[in-house]
Formats: C-alpha cells, sequence, structure tokens
C-alpha cells in the first residue's frame, strides 16, 4: 500500500525520517531512518549515497522501515584514513544493525551495497531475514576490467574527478533516456560526484577493483533472495546476475529490459512492486 493513500480512510504519510551518526570501527557513519515493521537496510552504490533510493523510499516506509547508511567516503559519512574493503562494509552494516537493535533485516543492496549485502550474508547469515541484489556481482573483476579501475583511480589520483571524467562515469551510470527524461538529477549527481574528496573515490574504486570472488561460497547461504538487473546494464554483466541467482539457489531472478546501471533510480515503480511481492512471499 502507498504511504500516501489508504483506500478511501485518506491521507497516510509515512513518520518522520531520524538521522543517527554512529561510530564504526574507524570511521563514522550517517544514517537515515524511517518508518516501521520489517526493517529493510537500503545499501547503495558506489560514489552515490542514500539518495540512491529517494524514488522508493517513501512508498516502501508506509509498511516497513527503511534504514538508509551513507557507506564509509559516502554522502554524510566519514572517510576513512586508510583504505577499506567490502568485508569492511559488512562489518560497518552489522554495527548499524547493532546500533538501531535491529536482530535481522533484509539487505536490498545496489551494486556496491549489493557486495556488501552478500558480504554481510556470507559473515552473519543470522543477521539477514533476506537479500536483494540489484546490478551487482559476487565475481571478482576481470583483469581487463581490473585494468580499467587502476586506470581511472590513476586519474583520479592525479586530477580529482574532474568535469569530463564525471560525464564519462554519468554516460555508463545512467541511460540515455532517463538522462533526457531527468536531466535535473542527473546533474545534481554528476556535482554530487565531483564534490566527492579524492581519497574517498579512490578508496571506493579499489574495493570494488580488489574484491575476491564468492560464488563457490553461495550455495551456502539458505535466506530468500531476489535478484534483479538491467539486460543492457554497462557495468554490471547481467550474465553474472545469472549465474550468481543459479548458485544462491533461493532466488528468483528478474531482468529488466533497458540499460544503464542506476536501477533503484530509473526503475522504481518496478523495484518497489518486486520488493512488495518478495516480502509477501517469502519474509513476512
Amino acid at each position: 500500500m502507498s504511504p500516501t493513500h489508504a483506500g478511501g480512510a485518506g491521507v497516510i504519510r509515512p513518520p518522520s525520517m531520524a538521522t543517527h551518526s554512529i561510530p564504526a570501527a574507524d570511521v563514522h557513519l550517517t544514517i537515515h531512518d524511517q518508518g516501521a515493521g520489517l526493517p529493510l537496510l537500503l545499501l547503495h552504490g558506489m560514489w552515490c549515497d542514500h539518495h540512491d533510493f529517494d524514488a522508493v523510499v517513501d512508498d516502501l516506509s508506509g509498511e516497513y522501515r527503511t534504514i538508509g547508511p551513507d557507506l564509509r567516503g559516502h554522502g554524510g559519512s566519514g572517510v576513512p584514513a586508510r583504505s577499506w574493503t567490502v568485508n569492511d562494509l559488512a562489518g560497518d552494516m552489522l554495527q548499524v544493525l547493532d546500533f538501531l537493535g535491529i536482530d535481522a533485516a533484509v539487505a536490498v543492496g545496489h551494486s556496491l551495497g549489493g557486495m556488501a549485502a552478500l558480504q554481510m550474508a556470507l559473515t552473519a547469515p543470522s543477521r539477514l531475514r533476506g537479500l536483494v541484489l540489484l546490478s551487482t556481482s559476487a565475481e571478482a573483476e576481470k583483469p581487463e576490467r581490473r585494468s580499467q579501475l587502476s586506470l581511472m583511480s590513476m586519474t583520479i589520483n592525479m586530477g580529482g574527478m574532474n568535469r569530463w571524467l564525471a560525464g564519462r562515469v554519468a554516460r555508463a551510470f545512467f541511460s540515455p533516456a532517463f538522462v533526457r527524461r531527468s536531466p535535473g538529477r542527473v546533474r545534481a549527481w554528476r556535482e554530487g560526484l565531483r564534490a566527492m574528496p579524492k581519497r574517498a573515490l579512490m578508496q571506493a574504486l579499489e574495493a570494488v577493483r580488489d574484491r575476491p570472488s564468492v560464488v563457490d561460497r553461495l550455495d551456502t547461504l539458505g535466506m530468500p533472495a531476489l535478484v534483479m538487473c538491467l539486460r543492457e546494464d554497462p557495468i554490471a554483466d547481467p550474465a553474472q546476475a545469472e549465474r550468481m541467482a543459479r548458485r544462491l539457489g533461493h532466488a528468483r531472478l528478474l531482468m529488466l529490459p533497458g540499460g544503464g546501471h542506476a536501477l533503484p533510480m530509473e526503475h522504481p515503480e518496478a523495484l518497489t512492486r518486486a520488493l512488495h511481492q518478495f516480502l509477501s512471499d517469502h519474509v513476512r
């Protein structure tokens, strides 16, 4: 049910959002907490922040508790002094659950956030009631891709996120149709990207580049899972999503038409429908 409509009973608005700042290992984290009910941990992608899920969070928080952290080095969270790994992200998110007094949640992870959600599931499976993986991968980066990410990291180290590079990243991240439909959102995303500290950009990029494959461990996970991807995603290979869903065993695969990588921003209606269906069928 939408938070702004309840049959003929009038308007229902979700509870107001609370913002918390918590210490986690070597960095403080900012989290945004809204709604009540089954907790959904919404984990954004690389070089994004909790706004990754803006187009779905109001709808979801009418029925569920939505928790949107800014991952380390992103948004309102701190930038660590040292490099970090996807394992560190998973540890951060377990500390978020501890801080909020949540025994178990459903992790909804986009891209880098999906990698963190998978690592959470492998590290502490009892803390997750379900797993939703959006435009992400359980596989290590291929050598050619690792070389590309290393070159991008060197470019950022020399000159930061300049306008040309931000434009190139945006062209991969968003589909041409979304750029035409929502130029203001794309412009705001690019401005946020260019405002990120150079160290934060490089740390996230290198965490993605250097992550190991966890494919051989997926069949140890027993929680229900939903895998969603875009058929023409230039960043997250949909073939990897298919392989991940098969190895999980308890997963449903939903492949949407179109390109771009920003699934929560570009396809909020499809994501919301799929989440409601998945949670109703498998988690409650």
